[in-house]
């Protein structure tokens, strides 16, 4: 039994909230899938600690996603649950933690900031770099608009708001107030800012009920490492477990805006930048796979994306993921290291390719770099996440070149 499991609705978050775990041990697991895969003598001999699980239900209808987290969970028992959270608040946020909460018993605790990326809760609402969700473009490829609280998010649970000034206070005194919202049948929803803000709510849940299931971002998942015992032989900076890769292939499949930019970066770089038109690989996922084959033959650095010039589509964002893997996997099987972004794109490409468990060795400005268990280096990261030249510096690290 793993000393902390975390329950993600995609592949980035569940590595994501994983990797932040890399401060305290390299004994960490992100599964791919309902079932682990297979124990070999490795985990025999040193279990993991940290297991991630990417139940890949962000695209689900609310009833699919409690579902499939019901007949994950239940009857689980022991260590701690960290239910990870977009930090956007997309996804089946409050379907999610009702289904976890009946499936574990255990007592929700939110508090959803993520104060590395700018997104703090301040009176139940989230801002991004100052701005409330709800007045950003953040969700401009959702099919539903953005909630303007936490509230509005986690309904029809009901909440209470725990203000920042009673966060302030200390564990003791937070540990009071959420046990106090338990009782009264309420999920506390706690306001945070800073780092330190997160790690006092973390102190004070476990304070205050006996089996707090931690509901956050990557933020809570790091409070949650920094209040874990480091392994003895525990290295800082485990980046160079990575061996240097020959090839590597860049599949953009995220919608973010910035993505534009990031490739547009990335072209001096590169070999190819492909972007495929999306009604044609819809319509012709055969033909689109010769199209990537045959521009990839022979390229060391290589990107592949959709071409969003067309707009936006939310519903067919699943769709597109899908084909978009399909598309990319034939040529892949080279062993080639990938970057992934986006989370949906992700678990759609390595599923193509039978990867049921990735093993976090380092983090890099919001992206992991992983090892399968054939030792590809996969690297994955959110779609919003990265600056201008994030994508390049992926490249270079995984090619084993100088980042500037």
């Amino acid at each position: 039994m793993p000393e902390l499991t975390v329950v993600a609705d995609d592949l980035s978050g569940a590595a994501e909230a994983a990797a932040t775990f890399l401060l305290r041990t390299t004994r960490i697991s992100v599964l791919l899938g309902h079932e682990p895969p297979p124990r070999g003598p490795a985990d025999t001999a040193t279990p993991p600690r940290v297991v991630a699980v990417d139940t890949a239900t962000r695209a689900l209808h609310p009833t699919g996603a409690t579902d499939r987290i019901k007949s994950l969970l239940t009857g689980q028992r022991g260590g701690t649950v960290l239910k990870k959270v977009d930090s956007l608040l997309r996804g089946n946020l409050a379907a999610e933690v009702a289904a976890m909460h009946a499936a574990l018993g255990a007592t929700p605790v939110v508090a959803t900031a993520l104060p590395a990326a700018g997104r703090i809760v301040v009176d139940g609402v989230l801002h991004v770099r100052g701005v409330p969700l709800h007045e950003t473009g953040l969700w401009h490829a959702e099919e539903r608009p953005a909630p303007r609280d936490l509230a509005a998010a986690l309904a029809p649970l009901p909440t209470r708001t725990v203000p920042l000034t009673v966060v302030r206070g200390g564990p003791q005194n937070l540990a009071r107030s959420l046990a106090t919202a338990i009782a009264a049948g309420l999920v506390p929803v706690c306001d945070a800012a800073t780092d330190a803000d997160l790690d006092t709510v973390c102190a004070a849940a476990r304070l205050a009920t006996e089996r707090p299931l931690l509901v956050g971002s990557a933020g809570l998942a790091a409070a949650a490492a920094r209040g874990m015992a480091p392994d003895p032989d525990h290295a800082a900076d485990p980046t160079d477990a990575l061996p240097a890769a020959g090839a590597v292939l860049v599949v953009a499949g995220t919608a973010a805006p910035t993505i534009r930019t990031q490739l547009a970066a990335l072209a001096p770089r590169a070999d190819v930048v492909l972007r495929l038109d999306p009604e044609a690989l819809l319509s012709d996922p055969a033909a689109a796979a010769h199209q990537v084959a045959a521009r990839l033959d022979g390229a060391r650095c290589a990107a592949v994306t959709i071409d969003g010039r067309a707009g936006i589509r939310p519903h067919l964002a699943t769709r597109l993921a899908s084909a978009l893997a399909d598309a990319v996997a034939p040529s892949t099987m080279d062993g080639r290291a990938l970057v992934l972004t986006g989370g949906e794109t992700a678990r759609a490409v390595l599923d193509r390719l039978g990867v049921a468990r990735l093993r976090p060795v380092a983090e890099r400005e919001g992206a992991v770099l992983s090892r399968t268990d054939t030792g590809r280096v996969v690297v994955t990261r959110p779609g919003s996440f990265g600056g201008p030249t994030s994508l390049t510096d992926l490249v270079r690290i995984v090619l084993s070149e100088h980042v500037t």
